[in-house]
């Protein structure tokens, strides 16, 4: 689906226009490439093309050759101007928007001279039959009049194979939400722990987005998703600006099943954006720069999740105190972001880019599980990336790329450093007396740096070729000491009481942090033909070589693999004039090695944590009592052991993952006049992941913890059993009629497996699929039972999105309309329960035909058993009938508006000032609509009781109502925003 600018006219006869490459250039350039012919058809050599555009600096002029061919690349997208002219023959000028990676390929029939300059609006083919990919455009003008966020995740989740996975990140095509390349003007903005964006940045400066969801040629590594790639606005040779305010009020929402309105803070929150731009010197040296500042206020409430299954806390616990049990707060966030942009252009042939951005975010009142306000904790948030590009042609077929980039995120939050430390509550969960994490450790720093250089060769045999060869060079830094409490201890209690500040003693978290940095290191080398052979048949072929290291603190390697993987695709045009259009592709990506994987044997983000069981009296003590660490038995018997340096590592021979990618389309672009034009297409697609990183623990030996006690080794490797795939039908298509413009996807998907692979806040936290299953190669238990295959987080079998916009020009100025329905049938959950690791083990027998009852972990003289608990846990999770996803939530739809309007107001130096104001409805009709619903079962009887797998499955109370209001689709909201444009 593509959001650009109304065609402005339409094709006359006088013109010809061949078909419009999308090329895979990564640098954020568009190219065009036309021929010219007489009425006879013969190519006319000796033309002056001038290409002239409020994005480009100066005027680039080019003389057609014998083949009546010219070729201008590395231009800036932008709304160009090409003027054709020789003596003799009749002067044309051609108008089209170029957008990020497209080539631009008209065909031009000039005919003698009639004395009159003929112009036309070229309309290129509403779908590209030279380029295998998978890609849409939007430009962020049009974006901005629609009710839909603005931001690069908010595009992104407006295109087919699309959907919103885990932790709400964006999710493309079945891969994990760890799978996308976030590039803005080139530069990797990815966080290096989630690896998705890392960088805040500030909407009214992005100039055009697109997204690649499949068929990537061979220029893009490190990704099995797709690749989200934004560019930021360049000036021009006039200045122009825009201040923006944003408004929102939950006060002005409306509200759903179950929520109270009294609780619902009448506050303003204001977000004020300044973009200004034009020339330091005309043709040659640009700016760009904005501003973006913001205090945020949202209404919160101390609540605890976690109840027995007859819906009470456990016994003696009092939550009632002044700060516990629904005690209010306002946390807040003020923000600044800054981003500037030069663009010099050194002459018709260089141009010299430089881009920098960056944020700083301040929050109060974090809520990190917090059990009592005092837990409340600040954050501070910082960003920033600069980029520097240098974009040469050396001729009208080599051009070259080289590319420069940094980015810097720190995060640092913590409780209060007042020598408490935080408690936290078994039974019911969260901390309490103090917040957790240490503002003072230094932050998490995770940082990279990027080097790329890419040279293009266009020449000729058999057809046309656009030959890319490219060097790629990423590395990461991973610097945090992750302090997990203000005083290195978190205390463990049973029948916490707010009312008395008591509590039951049960143990100490002890934590160890580590200083230096680890890092990781990708390089690519990478070759891409684009081979256009004639009219009918287009082909990619491209080889992609990666390889990738880890090291740390010390320098040591501690993984790394290399791996090649082919590109090959073809589009073949039925008839050579870019109606019905077929495509069939296959790729293989290296997926990313996940740096909290490589990391995971280093204490970046992983310090030492060593558990004590409590030794004191069994009485309640106040909370200041149970600091003493005479009361646990440090020095003893851990109940819980990890040190990333000692019992957890990485496989010698870890590969990265791959994805084996066959895709196959068709499209039919129309135009029936008065009726209307536009295009359907539609693409199916099949993925398969292989060597998923996966860990181990239970099955591959033990070391000896400082007290000489054995600890069980997690080790990461590929896990042969991981199973993920993804198969996905996409309808896709736009419908012109009457200056409306409508745009609309759907998308049928089936995503399968048994390999999650992360959660909210485990980035790359792998699966355990083996964990404690054998023991001296003796199966323990069916683990099918714990990580069974089924349908995966993310899986949506039906995915609507329809766009719709058209302006109407008034007395009062300009009014646009925009629309966005959304629908996503329900989601998937799985039925599971606790059940204990001896009822677990006691079924053994139904799926092991070689079960040693001597052997099983139901025998409590063995000393397997006696360690397990502390590295397994008192609990595992049981799926029901061994299925995962079996069960399905409620669809949610809903329509939302947009209505803007532009106010003229005065003219300064001959530029329009106008006025804006832009209402958004979000759910205009209010659709209340019960999204999801309490899907929670009873624990498993203990196996001493007769408990096992084969207990019968009781629902815990409330099972399939509503949880709260948050279990109800957004009701209706409101926002507003308004200002000034120049």
């Amino acid at each position: 689906m593509h959001l650009l600018n109304n065609r402005l006219g339409r094709l006359t006869a006088l013109i010809a226009l061949g078909g419009a490459a999308l090329y895979s250039q990564g640098t954020q350039t568009a190219n065009v490439t036309g021929t010219v012919v007489d009425a006879a058809g013969a190519p006319v050599a000796g033309v002056t093309v001038r290409l002239t555009s409020p994005a480009l600096q100066g005027v680039r002029t080019y003389v057609t050759d014998a083949t009546g061919k010219f070729i201008a690349r590395l231009l800036p997208p932008g709304l160009y101007t090409i003027q054709y002219t020789k003596d003799g023959l009749e002067t044309r000028k051609i108008t089209e928007q170029l957008g990020i990676d497209q080539t631009f390929s008209p065909k031009v029939t000039l005919s003698k001279a009639g004395g009159a300059v003929v112009e036309v609006v070229a309309a290129a083919p509403a779908v590209d039959k030279t380029d295998v990919k998978t890609a849409s455009n939007y430009r962020n003008d049009t974006v901005d009049l629609l009710p839909n966020a603005r931001t690069m995740e908010g595009v992104a989740l407006l295109t087919p194979g699309v959907t919103a996975g885990v932790g709400g990140r964006v999710q493309i095509r079945g891969a994990m939400t760890s799978g996308n390349l976030y590039l803005l003007d080139g530069q990797n903005i990815a966080d290096n722990a989630y690896n998705n964006r890392g960088v805040r940045t500030i909407d009214d400066s992005i100039e055009e987005t697109q997204v690649i969801t499949g068929a990537m040629s061979a220029e893009y590594g490190d990704v099995d998703g797709g690749v989200i790639n934004s560019i930021t606005r360049s000036g021009g040779n006039e200045f122009s600006g825009s201040l923006r305010w944003e408004l929102s009020n939950a006060a002005w929402n409306a509200t759903a099943p179950l929520q109270d309105r009294n609780k619902i803070n009448n506050v303003l929150n204001e977000e004020k954006t300044l973009f200004l731009s034009g020339p330091i010197l005309k043709d040659r040296l640009w700016f760009a720069a904005s501003f973006f500042k913001t205090d945020q206020a949202t209404a919160g409430a101390i609540t605890y999740n976690q109840k027995d299954v007859y819906g009470l806390w456990p016994a003696g616990t009092n939550l009632n105190g002044p700060e516990g049990l629904n005690a209010g707060y306002t946390a807040t966030s003020k923000e600044i972001r800054r981003q500037a942009k030069l663009t010099w252009s050194v002459n018709q042939d260089h141009t010299v880019i430089a881009s920098f951005m960056n944020s700083s975010t301040n929050q109060i009142n974090r809520n990190y599980s917090a059990a009592e306000l005092r837990s409340l904790v600040p954050q501070i948030n910082t960003s920033e990336f600069w980029k520097l590009s240098w974009r040469a042609a050396w001729a009208t077929n080599f051009t070259t790329e080289l590319n420069v980039g940094n980015k810097k995120q720190n995060l640092s939050a913590g409780g209060s450093p007042n020598g408490e430390s935080p408690f936290y509550t078994y039974g019911i969960g969260g901390y309490s007396n103090n917040g957790i994490f240490n503002s003072a450790d230094g932050g998490d720093e995770r940082d990279n740096r990027t080097y790329n250089v890419k040279a293009s060769l266009f020449w000729d045999a058999a057809g046309s070729h656009q030959t890319d060869f490219g060097i790629d060079y990423y590395e990461g830094k991973r610097q945090a000491k992750n302090e997990q409490t203000p005083t290195g201890f978190i205390f463990g209690v049973y029948g916490l009481n707010l009312a008395t500040r008591q509590a039951y003693g049960a143990d100490v978290w002890t934590y160890q942090s580590g200083s230096g940095s680890a890092k990781n290191y990708s390089y690519g080398l990478y070759v891409n033909d684009k081979w256009s052979l004639n009219q009918h048949w287009n082909f990619q072929l491209g080889l992609r070589f990666d390889k990738y290291k880890a090291k740390n603190e010390g320098g040591t390697e501690t993984a790394g693999a290399d791996g090649l993987s082919p590109r090959l695709g073809l589009k073949y045009d039925l008839f050579g004039d870019s109606k019905h259009i077929f495509g069939v592709s296959y790729a293989r990506y290296n997926a990313k090695v996940l740096e909290g994987i490589t990391n995971s044997v280093t204490s970046q983000g992983n310090p030492t944590e060593i558990d004590y069981a409590y030794i004191g009296p069994f009485q309640p003590m106040s909370l200041t009592a149970l600091q003493n660490l005479a009361l646990y038995d440090i020095g003893g018997t851990p109940t819980y052991y990890n040190d990333p340096k000692l019992n957890v590592r990485l496989s010698n021979d870890l590969k990265a993952p791959t994805v084996d990618e066959v895709q196959g389309s068709y499209a039919y672009s129309f135009n029936y006049g008065p009726m209307g034009d536009g295009y359907v297409k539609v693409t199916g697609v099949y993925k398969k992941w292989k060597n998923l990183i996966d860990y181990s623990v239970g099955n591959l030996g033990t070391v000896s913890d400082p007290t000489g006690n054995p600890i069980y080794i997690r080790v990461w490797n590929n896990n042969p059993d991981a199973q993920r795939k993804y198969k996905g039908l996409e309808l896709e298509g736009s419908y012109n009629r009457n200056e409306w413009s409508f745009l609309g996807n759907i998308t049928w998907s089936e995503l399968k497996g048994n390999y999650e692979g992360e959660s909210t806040n485990s980035p790359g936290r792998g699966e355990g699929l083996n964990n404690f299953n054998v023991q001296d190669g003796v199966a323990l238990y069916d683990r099918n039972w714990t990580t069974p295959e089924g349908y995966l987080f993310g899986h949506v079998p039906i995915r609507m999105r329809v766009t719709g916009n058209r302006t109407y020009l008034n007395s009062f100025g300009k009014t646009s309309l925009g629309l966005v329905y959304r629908f996503d049938s329900g989601s998937h959950y799985s039925n599971t329960r606790n059940i204990t690791p001896r009822a677990l083990g006691g079924t053994s027998t139904v799926a092991d035909p070689n079960y040693d009852p001597t052997r099983a972990i139901t025998d409590t003289n063995n000393p397997y058993l006696t360690n397990l608990s502390s590295q397994f846990g008192t609990t595992a999770t049981q799926y029901m009938d061994q299925q995962r996803g079996a069960g399905v939530y409620n669809a949610a739809s809903y329509l939302d508006l947009a209505i803007t309007h532009d106010f003229p107001l005065f003219k300064v130096a001959g530029k329009d000032v106008t006025a804006f104001g832009k209402l958004i409805i979000g759910n205009v009709f209010n659709h209340q609509q019960l999204v999801t619903f309490n899907t929670a079962w009873n624990s498993a009887p203990q196996a001493v009781r007769g408990g096992s797998v084969n207990s019968p499955w009781v629902a815990a109370a409330g099972f399939g109502q509503p949880s709260s209001y948050l279990s109800y689709g957004t009701a209706r909201t409101i926002t507003a925003s308004a200002g000034f444009r120049f």
